[in-house]
């Protein structure tokens, strides 16, 4: 019996030396102080707003994205004139186009950002914003600045869910987000992601359209844009330091809904993520029920099994801008929503999005 329990506890202490071996890959960041404006590269850019359906923040969105220090750019919202949106978006005299119908074969946001790129070929640089998030004066420029070196296919920015109610599950969510970033800021784990994505217009050349408006992937406009600078050599840049702000006001069921589609779309784009994360949250909510059951039944020194996760909580009080002390709980809880939204996401086969239904096959 003693020599079994030794043995679980050295697959245990193996298991945790996963996990901080997973968390000092994660330390290698993107130099986003590198790319400065100072350099000269101010592209002719169109900010292109897709809007759909009921949107709380909409007007102050959209006055936010057209507040921008960065001066050479254009804003416009593609748009149904007989959508419920329409009508703040003309409150907020943003110009707008309605969606091209000839995009049959993708998303309703992916048709929508294909129609303005399509029509406005002017254009250096394109930018996708989602009508969700609030961005600061200096966003556009942090954001277009990395297409300075030509290695860089896409930029991205990955929102902070901020919580307009003390809601549990409004809290859930914002550390729900933060998943997001810690992909984001290793290297080996970024893809393109997130509310806000810049790209150069050759990225988007002929053959690379098609693509993104015709493949198996145009459900989603990330991933189409991911797969394409990936194809071409290119690397994703992210910006660690600046993050637009989403509110969000979440049920448990628009919670769930939202996290197992959002995982659904990550695993159907970057398989790697379901086993990756299968195996990631496994350990974690391992070496956690090790490090609680171990400090009550055999020795406090057991409690070491739970530096990783305090280390999560650290970060995420930090990510969060000093959250109180809820923080604790909610990260401790994580692992097991990670988990379940893989194992549910892992089973679907569509998806529904803003009142549309997208195969996953």
């Amino acid at each position: 019996m003693l020599l079994a329990l030794y043995a679980y506890l050295a697959f245990a202490a193996l298991v945790l030396l996963f996990l901080v071996a997973a968390d000092i890959n994660g330390i290698a960041r993107n130099r986003d102080d590198s790319w400065e404006l100072e350099r000269g590269y101010r592209p002719k850019t169109l900010v292109i707003v897709p809007c759909r359906g009921e949107e709380p923040f909409l007007y102050e969105n959209l006055v936010a994205a057209k507040s921008q220090s960065y001066r050479n750019y254009d804003l416009i919202a593609v748009v149904d004139r007989d959508d419920v949106s329409f009508a703040t978006v003309r409150r907020a005299k943003v110009a707008w186009m309605a969606p091209a119908r000839g995009y049959t074969r993708c998303s309703d946001k992916v048709g929508r950002v294909a129609s303005a790129v399509a029509a406005k070929r002017r254009y250096d640089a394109y930018v996708i914003l989602d009508s969700d998030e609030r961005v600061g004066e200096g966003w556009l420029g942090r954001l277009v600045a990395p297409l300075a070196d030509k290695r860089v296919g896409v930029s991205v920015m990955f929102p902070l869910f901020k919580p307009i109610d003390n809601g549990f599950w409004s809290r859930v969510k914002q550390v729900w987000g933060f998943v997001g970033q810690s992909l984001l800021e290793s290297r080996k784990t970024r893809f393109a992601a997130g509310g806000s994505m810049a790209f150069r217009k050759e990225l988007l050349d002929s053959a690379s359209f098609r693509f993104f408006t015709t493949s198996k992937y145009s459900v989603a406009d990330d991933i189409c844009l991911n797969l394409i600078a990936k194809r071409k050599g290119l690397e994703i840049a992210y910006t660690a330091h600046y993050h637009p702000v989403t509110y969000v006001k979440e049920s448990r069921a628009s919670l769930f809904e939202w996290a197992n589609r959002q995982t659904a779309l990550s695993i159907f784009g970057y398989r790697r993520i379901l086993y990756y994360g299968i195996a990631y949250y496994s350990a974690e909510i391992l070496v956690l029920a090790t490090g609680i059951v171990g400090a009550v039944l055999i020795s406090p020194i057991m409690l070491v099994f739970l530096a990783h996760l305090a280390g999560s909580i650290a970060k995420n009080v930090s990510r969060s801008g000093g959250a109180g002390a809820w923080i604790a709980p909610v990260t401790l809880l994580m692992p097991f929503l990670y988990l379940s939204n893989l194992i549910a996401a892992s089973r679907m086969r569509s998806i529904r999005w803003r009142g549309k239904s997208y195969s996953l096959r």
